[in-house]
């Protein structure tokens, strides 16, 4: 086995669910005066007629927000990987006003990207009755239960606009704990999980280049500095198009992947309320959502709202593993 497998990981972002679900340190609340310096930011963004990629820093002032901010970005990139921010007073305010808040507060975190090429920038994650599992379909655009995944970023964001009638609750998962599990039960699944699979590409996958030509590794290493990719569905797609099944050791690996962020032990389970905002390294986290039902009354569904950011400060990675952007950095339009 390569020396790159042998060393446990040590850092803050390789935590136990169990331990950080019996306290709530990782959980931090606006207070009243920093509520007040958000409406004020709204009102003026509001009063000034500016679209989403005109709010910025300069436009949304926050200098008292911007301390817990900072803060929280330090946690997500050199820290845990991970940040909850409570108490922002969502039913007070339109979808629309909420989501230009959210965006403000992402622009203090990093610059958002375009999450498919249609150029979406403010992610809306609801039901809209479109089968999971279909190769055209976004599992966020349904209501269907979500296996542990990275997103195409380098920190995902989601704020709560509204709850599910019961279900869709949100997990998270340290990859850099699941990297310490399988080393110490199973080092054979490093091989092919460093080694990495083909990846359907969604958009293109009636295309003549429908799969990565390359492998993309699920996890990688640089300099001691250990990231992780992971989309099965996509391995699964991209496989299934090549015609190459996966081999029978791939597919021990992902199983035990999948085994091992399911363990209530390792994964953290939240229920985020109305104005509640979760964010997530994509390099150092994984995420899931149980399946929900929705309330029968139109305007009561559950909905999300999501960012993509890329970060100021960029993760190293090794060559194999280039960074992304998602669909570009977002602009204004034309």
């Amino acid at each position: 086995m390569s020396a790159v497998y042998m060393d446990a990981i040590t850092s803050p972002d390789a935590w136990i669910g169990a331990e950080l679900g019996a306290r709530r340190d990782w959980m931090e609340a606006f207070t009243d005066d920093e509520l007040e310096e958000i409406e004020r930011a709204l009102r003026a963004a509001q009063a000034r007629g500016l679209e989403l990629p005109q709010v910025d820093r300069e436009t949304f002032p926050l200098p008292r927000v911007a301390a817990k901010l900072e803060r929280c970005a330090r946690e997500i990139e050199r820290g845990r990987g991970f940040a909850v921010l409570t108490g922002f007073p969502a039913e007070r305010y339109t979808d629309e006003e909420a989501g230009m808040v959210f965006w403000g507060l992402g622009a203090y975190l990093g610059m958002a990207v375009m999450q498919n090429p249609r150029g979406e920038l403010l992610g809306h994650v609801k039901d809209y009755g479109r089968q999971f599992g279909k190769i055209d379909v976004r599992g966020y655009e349904t209501n269907a239960h979500l296996p542990f995944h990275s997103d195409g970023c380098d920190e995902v964001g989601l704020m709560c606009l509204r709850r599910a009638k019961s279900g869709g609750a949100s997990s998270i998962v340290s990859a850099l704990t699941l990297h310490n599990e399988i080393r110490r039960r199973h080092p054979e699944y490093l091989a092919p999980l460093y080694r990495g699979f083909h990846y359907i590409r969604r958009e293109a996958a009636l295309s003549d280049a429908p799969v990565t030509p390359h492998r993309v590794p699920v996890f990688g290493q640089v300099d001691g500095l250990v990231s992780c990719r992971y989309v099965r569905a996509q391995i699964e797609a991209g496989a299934a198009k090549l015609g190459q099944p996966l081999a029978a050791l791939e597919v021990e690996a992902l199983d035990c992947l999948d085994e091992l962020a399911r363990d209530p032990r390792l994964h953290l389970d939240m229920d985020l309320n109305p104005g509640d905002i979760q964010l997530c390294n994509n390099y150092t986290m994984l995420h899931s959502r149980t399946d929900f039902e929705d309330w029968p009354e139109p305007g009561r569904e559950r909905h999300m709202l999501r960012l993509w950011l890329t970060c100021r400060e960029r993760r190293r990675l090794p060559p194999d593993f280039p960074q992304l952007n998602g669909y570009g950095l977002a602009r204004l339009p034309s």
